[in-house]
């Protein structure tokens, strides 16, 4: 049984963590000790130890904190994974019905927990933008109000529309089967917000919600869930 219990979401709550994946050795080696045999195997085959060590402590962290909500030990927890590669809890609880999504950009890692629907939750560090990914991920309608972004604010800009873009993928649980520009937004917005259109049709954009993600220096990060009517708790 994990050492401490959770509380699960209420039914209109999302649960939020965030955590440093630079872990000390210590750390490491303990988040190694509940990975399951197919995790240590994708660890392995990390090229640079940096990146090895990140998806130890992501994965490690991952096992703690949703063995504590359904009240097993890290190892015990049984991760599957959709069609489409959404991971998913093989076993659940009577009680409730956990869903959750992880993402990580760098040293930052986020998870994202619901109770009875699907969220996705996106984390991407605020960097120098490649020359062809507003074209790649923006729609033309979205391409026209970038490039009238003052050129200071065009990264934070950008980093926040993807981050709100792949959380609203990682939610459908589709992966990148439908490209980035299936959902549109006003650029203009900042914060909290809802599609222009998902794949072209505004009815569908209005089920959506998406919620920012303050706290995390030096990054975009966004939650997306096909419901209007839940909230954010930051957990610590």
């Amino acid at each position: 049984m994990s050492s401490f219990l959770l509380t699960p979401p209420a039914a209109h709550q999302v649960h939020v963590w965030q955590w440093d994946l630079e872990a000390c050795d210590d750390a490491i080696g303990r988040y190694w000790n509940t990975l399951s045999t197919q995790e240590r195997e994708r660890a392995g085959k990390f090229r640079f130890d940096l990146h090895r060590r990140r998806f130890v402590a992501g994965r490690g962290e991952l096992r703690r904190l949703l063995g504590a909500y359904l009240g097993i030990s890290p190892s015990e927890v049984a991760i599957g994974y959709g069609p489409d590669g959404k991971p998913h809890c093989t076993r659940q609880p009577h009680d409730w019905m956990p869903c959750f999504n992880l993402s990580h950009s760098e040293n930052t890692a986020a998870l994202a927990i619901s109770n009875g629907f699907e969220i996705g939750i996106d984390v991407e560090r605020i960097r120098v933008i490649e020359e062809n990914l507003p074209l790649e991920v923006f729609s033309q309608q979205e391409r026209a109000q970038y490039a009238a972004v003052a050129k200071a604010e065009q990264q934070t800009v950008f980093f926040e529309s993807w981050a709100r873009k792949e959380a609203c993928l990682k939610a459908l649980g589709t992966g990148f089967i439908l490209p980035p520009t299936h959902f549109e937004f006003d650029l203009s917005v900042h914060g909290d917000t809802a599609p222009r259109l998902v794949g072209g049709d505004a009815h569908e954009a209005a089920h959506w919600r998406i919620r920012a993600l303050s706290g995390v220096p030096g990054c975009a990060c966004a939650v997306a869930a096909r419901r209007m009517d839940w909230s954010i708790v930051e957990m610590h």
